[in-house]
């Protein structure tokens, strides 16, 4: 490995290498490395064995709570932490097999397979039992084969990525009624969750609520939605945590809503928030007035199951449209015009920054939609027919959008205008591309602006068809 620069710079080049290569890109296992950096104070390869035994045993006496033996029925059902069986003592198994997995850190292991996480030699128990789902969420039971790697009973796993394992739940987030493994491309930002969900449960601790099974062990910040939660997180992300020099630009977030009970569970669910949205999201979090006409149009868009009785505010109660066609990559243009109003319910500049971000429409294409839009705008205030408007707006298909565009067209040469309302190239590249994909946008993207720039004209007139509606009524 090649490195170049001074040598303060290369000292800080390796140490990065070396901070990194702790981690091994699984979820699970990054967390649980976090975690334990985060309860010793100090990197991995500085760990002692007496203080990675101190970390397990205050793991064992906080799992063995009322509270955190709900949770982990979701994560390690069966296993020492969670054990009902009569004399069963459970503090004294926990910590057996935690204190062995201790023990075989960096111990050159004689097994024949590799961990399946990060490639070292698999560890072999000293009671010889196989590492199954108990021990490790989402594998499978010893008794059923058919749910491991080729058949084997079990899977290969070291010691160092089976004791993360057991440690990963403490920076976890429960979201939907589930333990949930947040995953970032940033380990910093992992590092600062996890400290989040280390206060809560100090707080939790300390308080001595952890004797009900009513709280959740877990973090928990009462989220019905593992979508939601997910884009709270990435708000909390890009707002707060980019103030504190932490996130940046790039980052991409994973949520894993896991499901490890014995009784018909639902294994895992993922929910990625792709880097395209996290960075539309921190435009609309990077100013107090894109931030207020974001929340104001997602309050307009969530469902409404919400139960009375539920002390709960709708934006962790219930799912939210937006949210959801964002992460499944389908466009809410839509959700950026009131045909009603005939307003904007968020600014422009944010409407063409989404095209581009997340949409991938490039920036000249935008452009050039845009300039159209605006001598459309300005031929219907020529012509003072406000009804050209309405009919864009309610193309339902490409063949009354065309028409649409074609009776524009000709209002534009009656009126003598200089020069084309738009030539022969873009209309076939730009407003109607010979697959005819997106045309839908094209449309939301030319109404939106006409909203905008004939505001002054649709706005008297909602604002008379309004009191003709009062008139109306009167008169019955």
């Amino acid at each position: 490995m090649n490195f170049s620069g001074s040598p303060i710079e290369i000292q800080q080049e390796v140490a990065d290498i070396q901070q990194n290569s702790r981690l091994t890109g699984d979820p699970f296992v990054d967390a649980g490395i976090t975690a334990i950096e985060l309860v010793t104070g100090k990197l991995w390869c500085e760990i002692t064995e007496p203080e990675f035994k101190k970390a397990a045993n205050d793991l064992v006496t906080l799992y063995l709570t009322p509270a955190w033996s709900k949770d982990l029925i979701s994560i390690f059902p069966n296993s020492t932490y969670i054990q009902t069986a009569r004399n069963y003592n459970k503090k004294e198994k926990s910590c057996e097999f935690l204190f062995d997995l201790i023990e075989g850190l960096g111990i050159s292991q004689k097994h024949s397979n590799n961990c399946i996480f990060c490639g070292a030699k698999a560890f072999n128990r000293k009671d010889n039992s196989a590492f199954v789902k108990t021990q490790i969420p989402l594998v499978g039971s010893s008794s059923f084969t058919n749910f491991f790697p080729s058949f084997q009973n079990g899977i290969s796993i070291c010691a160092r990525c089976a004791l993360a394992f057991q440690f990963a739940p403490l920076v976890s987030y429960r979201a939907g009624g589930k333990p949930c493994v947040i995953s970032c491309n940033n380990p910093e930002i992992l590092k600062e969750l996890g400290r989040e969900a280390l206060h809560y449960i100090n707080e939790q601790r300390v308080l001595g609520v952890y004797q009900s099974k009513e709280i959740s062990g877990i973090y928990d910040e009462k989220f019905r939605s593992p979508q939601n939660a997910l884009f709270h997180l990435a708000y909390k992300i890009t707002r707060s945590y980019r103030n504190k020099g932490i996130a940046g630009e790039n980052e991409e977030i994973t949520i894993y809503h896991v499901d490890n009970y014995n009784q018909n569970p639902k294994g895992v669910s993922i929910y990625n928030l792709p880097n395209s949205v996290f960075r539309f999201v921190a435009l609309v979090m990077s100013s107090p007035e894109y931030r207020e006409s974001w929340f104001r149009l997602l309050a307009r868009h969530y469902t409404k199951f919400k139960k009375e009785s539920d002390d709960l505010p709708f934006w962790k109660a219930s799912l939210n449209l937006i949210h959801n066609q964002l992460l499944n990559n389908q466009s809410i243009l839509w959700a950026f015009r009131d045909d009603e109003t005939r307003t904007l319910t968020i600014p422009f500049v944010v409407i063409e920054r989404y095209m581009g971000l997340v949409r991938g429409m490039n920036k000249q294409r935008i452009e050039k939609i845009k300039n159209l839009a605006d001598r459309i705008a300005e031929c219907i205030e020529k012509s003072g027919d406000k009804k050209r408007v309405m009919a864009l707006q309610s193309a339902k298909d490409l063949v009354s959008f065309r028409n649409q565009l074609r009776l524009i067209l000709r209002d534009w040469q009656k009126q003598g205008q200089s020069g084309p309302l738009t030539s022969f190239d873009d209309y076939i590249e730009v407003v109607i591309p010979g697959d005819y994909t997106g045309w839908t946008e094209v449309r939301d993207l030319i109404v939106i602006r006409l909203y905008e720039k004939l505001h002054h004209m649709l706005a008297r007139e909602s604002a008379s068809d309004e009191q003709d509606e009062t008139k109306e009524g009167d008169d019955t």
